[in-house]
């Protein structure tokens, strides 16, 4: 990112190949392979006094990681198999359903495509919704999880980007989408998730390549097709 008075929000982004990355930040590339963010490089020391690099990239990998060493498993309990499994499972719904078909509708130039992609959309929300726990505000009700972790970030962008390039309208009087008005109410006032909510003026800045079907990035071109 760089500094852009001329764009909304005061920032955009500058596409750069992976080769120039490699020259420009040869540190970053070899905590990340394809150059994508986030990533992770740390040195450890084991018992026996043998340093190593602890390499890993690609969101839900490094946030487990980081609940598993330093958060004490709060978003992952370890010791309980069936939890383990089932927030992977519903992890990958919002990454490989969820996620998947807004982006489908995002970067479609074809109407029909894009209403078929919306209600996809829809009925992979209701699905996650129905899954949720009803004692608290989050997935598993009243803990905050790593499945919460998953959604959060893009759940932001789906609110913000969608309306603006698409005209997304959730159907707020299902019951399912009230679910998750009061899920998203719970989970964005939370400091941590709070900190990292991004202006929509610089959301609708990022995705406009996207909703031109030009951006360059793995994802880009090759999940949302």
């Amino acid at each position: 990112y760089y500094v852009d008075p001329t764009q909304p929000g005061g920032y955009t982004k500058k596409a750069k190949r992976l080769d120039e990355k490699k020259l420009d930040c040869p540190d970053f590339v070899e905590a990340s392979p394809r150059g994508l963010v986030p990533a992770l490089r740390r040195e450890v020391v084991d018992d026996n006094g043998t340093k190593s690099s602890v390499v890993l990239w690609e969101s839900l990998p490094v946030s487990e990681y980081i609940d598993a060493v330093f958060g004490g498993g709060r978003l992952l309990d370890r010791n309980d198999p069936y939890q383990v499994a089932r927030q992977q499972i519903w992890c990958g719904h919002c990454t490989d359903r969820i996620q998947k078909k807004f982006y489908q509708a995002l970067v479609s130039q074809d109407k029909t495509v894009e209403k078929a992609c919306v209600e996809e959309f829809y009925e992979e929300c209701r699905a996650f919704a129905r899954a949720m726990k009803t004692d608290g505000p989050y997935f598993d009700g009243s803990k905050f999880s790593l499945v919460d972790v998953a959604l959060a970030p893009f759940w932001q962008r789906i609110l913000s980007v969608g309306p603006f390039f698409f005209g997304l309208t959730l159907p707020t009087e299902e019951p399912e989408f009230q679910r998750l008005a009061s899920w998203w109410k719970a989970v964005s006032s939370r400091p941590s998730v709070a900190a990292t909510i991004v202006c929509e003026p610089r959301l609708v800045s990022t995705y406009s390549d996207y909703a031109r079907n030009q951006a360059t990035s793995d994802a880009a071109r090759n999940y949302f097709r």
